[in-house]
């Protein structure tokens, strides 16, 4: 799919409304924006505040979850 955005005076573009069904981006939600190679590219961050309870095994804060998501993201970003 592609889809063209206009930038606007403040530096802000508006996720077009296909991509953001597609995707399932709500009001609220993150976006990361990764360079590379000259190219950007835009995923949806995921919450993982809506995780806490959901693996009870893992008996896990949403602190702790947060910690191991960034520390996850850290290891994409290095593996690139």
């Amino acid at each position: 799919m592609i889809s063209i955005a206009k930038v606007s005076s403040r530096g802000q573009v508006a996720v077009p409304k296909a991509i953001r069904e597609k995707m399932s981006i709500k009001e609220g939600d993150m976006v990361l924006f990764e360079e590379r190679d000259g190219e950007v590219y835009i995923r949806k961050v995921k919450n993982f505040l809506e995780l806490e309870g959901t693996l009870p095994s893992l008996k896990l804060t949403v602190e702790e979850i947060r910690e191991k998501a960034m520390e996850e993201m850290a290891k994409e970003v290095v593996d690139v």
